[in-house]
């Protein structure tokens, strides 16, 4: 470990803290696109930026059942590390390394990417972390949110841990339709405990510029397909305001979401209200 910009007994201080932390998080949950990285993996990512680099600087996490803001908070002393994440585990994890691991400065948002991001948390942070659903819809949402936490004014960095069929493209289409600039891109950086629907234990992890003029394309809620199971799925269901749900693609009875609103429901005779009927809740409390 002496190549690390830490100590021996900082390392042994991260391992017993992750080996608890490790029994209250339990099996990832695949329905919302969890695999979980690696003990090695969660401590290459903390460590993307030198620590002394995060003290006083506010970093968020979009999504952390990988524990990558352990390390962060043993090795630094952040102004602010937001953990925000549908998975209300993380609240428990979240709770232990505050007054446990006693890293103050961690706080617990329960946040759906499906919603925009909520004002106090809007440009606002140095550093992002972010592995979104495993689906261009993902990576386009994702990217989205991360980007509506980040500076603007001042510099800022997402870090984009991402895999799917075609991502190189993917990730650049997106960042240059959002004004975004790849710095770098680190194959293979990811090693997960668990097979990905991809059939794969690894992804790529690019490290994202945000520019003055970035601006996200998806900046209200989004209603749609979005994890790797969903986004797979034919025919797509959505939901009138009525209730009366509606299979939508080439083999359901409205050949797409268009289709559908120019027909109208046939119970109500709205043409607008329709929502993807997706297996995981909505919360639109936050």
């Amino acid at each position: 470990m002496s190549n690390l910009p830490i100590s021996d007994d900082t390392i042994t201080m991260f391992n017993q803290a992750y080996d608890v932390i490790d029994k209250i998080r339990g099996e990832p949950n695949s329905e919302l696109d969890q695999y979980s990285v690696t003990r090695e993996t969660s401590l290459k990512r903390a460590l993307l930026v030198n620590p002394e680099d995060y003290d006083k600087k506010r970093i968020v996490m979009l999504g952390d059942m990988d524990l990558v803001s352990l390390g962060i908070g043993i090795f630094s002393k952040p102004r602010d590390l937001a953990v925000l994440d549908l998975d209300k585990r993380v609240s428990e994890i979240a709770l232990n390394m505050k007054f446990n691991q006693k890293i103050r400065s961690i706080r617990f948002v329960n946040l759906d990417i499906r919603i925009r991001m909520i004002a106090i948390l809007r440009n606002q942070f140095d550093y992002i972390f972010i592995e979104p659903p495993l689906t261009k819809e993902g990576l386009e949402v994702g990217l989205s949110r991360a980007l509506q936490c980040a500076k603007k004014e001042e510099p800022s960095k997402i870090f984009l841990s991402f895999d799917a069929p075609n991502k190189e493209e993917l990730v650049e289409k997106y960042t240059e339709k959002m004004n975004l600039t790849i710095e770098s891109v680190k194959k293979s950086f990811n090693e997960y405990m668990f097979n990905t629907p991809l059939g794969k234990k690894t992804s790529d992890l690019f490290i994202i510029k945000v520019n003055t003029n970035s601006k996200e394309s998806v900046s209200e809620h989004y209603f749609g397909p979005l994890y790797f199971r969903e986004s797979t799925q034919v025919p797509h269901p959505y939901e009138c305001s009525c209730g009366k749900i509606y299979n939508v693609g080439k083999s359901g009875e409205y050949s797409s979401l268009e289709d559908l609103k120019n027909k109208g429901c046939p119970t109500c005779g709205h043409s607008e209200d329709f929502r993807y009927a997706s297996s995981i809740m909505l919360d639109e409390t936050q």
